[in-house]
């Protein structure tokens, strides 16, 4: 993905303005896209807004301090995900983290869901939480009569159909349980109850923004997921906190809107 990607922003003329934006860009996965902008920063006018960092728990995950402080600082704008990107960017003097960009991508569904979504992460949770987290999604919905969905949130690019199946996914469940963290975003932004299971901070770090911090299960600690689904019912969604989230996103929109025309 890196050579394609700087190839096409290596176009960018005086009066553009790139916006580079999402996900766990700040992991160290994308290290070769970050060391191959570095020359792009120095000429262009670039945002970037919703970015974070992974900070997965069995494994190092973080791209280098230094070169992520050195692109942010040439930055026009730079708005990270959450509290632990920042915390991880102290040196920059950032802003205070905005939630995800795709919290103001989906409403809540008018017609309540009803169902468990189980929403993976394979490669972070790994073999073994992954088999515990589907035996114990199973038997809850079992249990509780509601049907059992699966999903890993991958749609092939651009294919509008598929990215509508998957969410709907969503609106169909009342219940997800998910050790991804967009599987915690989707959820809490379609007003969906969600236990996470985390391998990664990411996910305690946006949980606990959404003042649900409670509803985090450890890697290591599986065994609690039963009990934890049988008291999901019982979480209260978070609806100042989406509101909020929304109105700052549109509040960074209208501010890139303005970079934009101003270049």
């Amino acid at each position: 993905f890196a050579p394609a990607t700087l190839a096409a922003l290596a176009q960018a003329r005086r009066n553009d303005l790139i916006v580079i934006g999402g996900g766990g860009l700040f992991m160290d996965y994308f290290t070769p896209f970050w060391a191959g902008f570095r020359a792009i920063a120095d000429r262009a006018s670039f945002c970037i807004w919703g970015a974070g960092y992974c900070d997965l728990k069995r494994e190092r995950s973080r791209a280098p301090q230094a070169l992520l402080a050195e692109i942010v600082g040439k930055s026009r704008l730079c708005i990270v995900r959450d509290e632990l990107t920042r915390r991880h960017l102290s040196s920059c003097n950032l802003s205070p983290p905005v939630p995800c960009p795709s919290i103001n991508a989906v409403q809540a569904p008018a017609v309540p869901g009803f169902g468990l979504l189980h929403v993976d992460n394979y490669t972070t949770a790994g073999a073994d939480v992954y088999t515990a987290m589907d035996a114990a999604g199973r038997g809850f919905a079992k249990a509780t009569g509601r049907p059992y969905r699966q999903t890993n949130n991958r749609i092939d690019s651009g294919n509008a159909a598929e990215l509508a199946r998957t969410l709907h996914l969503y609106a169909s469940s009342d219940l997800v349980l998910s050790s991804a963290l967009h599987g915690c975003i989707l959820a809490v932004a379609m007003g969906r109850k969600v236990l996470a299971v985390s391998g990664d901070y990411k996910i305690e770090a946006f949980m606990q923004s959404a003042g649900l911090g409670e509803w985090v299960c450890d890697i290591d600690d599986v065994a609690v997921i039963p009990s934890a689904l049988s008291a999901l019912a019982g979480q209260n969604w978070p609806g100042e906190f989406i509101q909020q989230a929304r109105a700052a996103n549109q509040a960074v929109a209208r501010t890139v809107l303005a970079l934009a025309k101003g270049v």
